[in-house]
This record gives C-alpha cells, structure tokens and sequence, in this order.
C-alpha cells in the first residue's frame, strides 16, 4: 500500500505539471475558445470535430480531468495510511479546494470573457495545486527517514530568507502571467534593453508592466541567490535546504534566459512554454523548503492517547 501511495502521488505531481504545461500550450496557441463558450463539453460534444485551437483545448480538458481523478484517488490513499499525521490532515484538503478553484476559474475562463487579472489568477491557484501534490509526494516519499532533518533547528535568517522569497517569488510568477495574458510580452522588443533604451517611454501601461516584471524578476535572482549562499554554509547540516535552493536557482537563472528567449524569439511556443515551466518548478523548490522547516509532528501512540484522555476523565471526576 505504501508503494502504491508513493507511486501515485510521482504520477500525480507528473500529471499536474502536464496540467500546467498544457494550460500554458493553451494561453501560447491563444486555443482558450477552442470549445467555444461550452464547458465541461467543448462545442457542446463530448468529443468535437478536429481544429488545431479545439484539439488544443479538449486535450488540456481531457488530462485535467485524470488529474483530477488522480488528486482525488492520491488523497483517499493517504488519509487511510496517514491520517494521523498533521502534513496529510493540510495537505489533502488543500489538494481538494484548489482542485476545485481550479475547475471553477476554467470554467468561468471558457464561459465568458475574463480580464487579465483573473486569467492570471487561474495559473496562479494551478501554481499552488501542484505545490500541494509535490510536498504530499515529498511527505510519502521522506516515509523512508527523510523526514529527520526536518527536526534540525534552521538559522533564523534562513528561515525568513525562504518565507520571504516564497511569498515573492509567486508575486512575480503572477506578474509574469499579468504580462502574458494582457498582451504586454513584447512591449519591449529587445533584451536585456527596451527598445533600444534603458529609459524607455513609460506612457504606455503595457512598457511599464514589462518594466516592473523584469526589475521584479532581476530582484528575485538576488533573493534566490542569496538563498543558496546562506545554505550553503549550512549544508553540512541541512543539506536538505542547500538541495531545494539549488534547483531553485538553476530555475531561476534558466528562467532569465528563457524570459530573454521569448522577447528575442518574439513568443516562440517553446521559449514561451519552458519559461512557464520553469516558473513552476522554481516555486515548488522554494515551497520545498518551506516545508522542510517545520518539525515533524509524531502523534502519539493510539493506546497511549487512549490512557491519557481515561486519565482526565478520572482527574475531572
């Protein structure tokens, strides 16, 4: 049982982040009316005639679907082994309601028009579904004695250095779909300047929006950098942490040249889809972290709990 949990919950993180490629294949290829204003069927059948934008759109439907499927089978699985423990009594709820966000705001996506900030949004609740279903994977996973470092206090300056980055980090990740979903992804027409000018004309909102990602985002690989540093010189102790701020900042730096890509390559699909998918990888590395800073919480034992409530009621009478 316990394997079967530990391959299901590999399976789904794989499948969210199918889920989140896709949905940015969906965004890229502009395929989000694909099925016309229908939602759950697309044209109103369950299975439409071919075009490229509505097979585009169906796919992205159709693997939501199992993913949702595997969400709700990967949950089930877990609170029968692991109820007990306080990650999974989180964690699986957490799977549930942003599965559900998730389905609300595509269906509101398909159904009418949507402004630039909710399309945003839409990724962004994506963002922390497959948060949620890679830690569950990282809790089944560190079953096997992982887990123990998590026990090891952490510097206090670490511990305010991953929070902050984390909650940043899905700040400009939200930004960068701001600039996507509202057109302004080559305002600037070149990179690392703008338009031929490091001071170009802010009178056009879409220059400003691109302006503030890159500052945003130039910031960030500070904070990511500086992150690995300061593990670093703790890795002997928590390697644990120096390993998630590692892969964080080769996301983060790939996502730098990535981000340049898709100006130079003028939206190229592949440029456009591996700087999203660095995005994500990038947030879940830090969300990894996080977690790996809190203690382990040990229930105690059943009969021991059980002793102990008998006793109150003793104490109370």
């Amino acid at each position: 049982m316990q394997r079967l949990t530990k391959w299901l919950a590999m399976l789904t993180a794989a499948g969210m982040f199918l889920v989140l490629t896709m949905g940015a294949l969906v965004t890229n290829t502009d395929s989000g009316k694909g099925c016309g204003a229908t939602w759950p069927l697309c044209n109103g059948r369950f299975v439409p005639e071919f075009a490229v934008a509505t097979v585009i759109e169906w796919s992205h439907r159709a693997v939501t679907g199992i993913e949702g499927l595997l969400i709700v089978a990967l949950s089930v699985l877990c609170l029968v082994q692991y109820r007990r423990q306080r990650e999974i009594q989180i964690l699986v709820p957490a799977m549930l309601i942003f599965l559900v966000a998730q389905a609300i705001l595509g269906a509101f996506a398909a159904l009418k028009p949507e402004p630039s900030a909710v399309l945003a949004l839409h990724f962004g609740v994506s963002l922390i579904s497959f948060a949620t279903i890679v830690l569950t994977a990282v809790f089944v996973a560190d079953r096997t004695g992982g887990d123990r470092l998590r026990d090891r206090p952490a510097p206090a300056a670490t511990r305010w250095l991953i929070g902050g980055t984390l909650v940043y980090t899905y700040l400009v990740v939200y930004l960068g779909a701001y600039v996507r979903h509202s057109g302004a992804s080559l305002a600037c027409g070149d990179f690392p300047l703008c338009n031929g000018t490091a001071l170009p004309d802010l009178a056009q909102w879409a220059v400003v929006t691109q302006l503030a990602h890159r500052a945003a985002a130039g910031l960030l690989i500070v904070l990511v950098g500086a992150l690995w540093l300061r593990t670093r010189r703790d890795r002997a102790d928590r390697p644990d942490l120096y390993r998630g701020a590692t892969y964080a900042l080769l996301c983060v730096v790939g996502q730098a040249f990535a981000g340049g890509f898709v100006v130079l390559s003028r939206l190229s699909l592949f440029s456009t889809l591996l700087h999203s998918a660095l995005a994500s990888l990038l947030f879940v590395s830090l969300c990894y972290c996080a977690y790996h800073l809190v203690p382990r919480h040990v229930p105690a034992p059943r009969r021991a709990r059980t002793t102990a409530a008998a006793l109150d009621t003793v104490n109370a009478d």
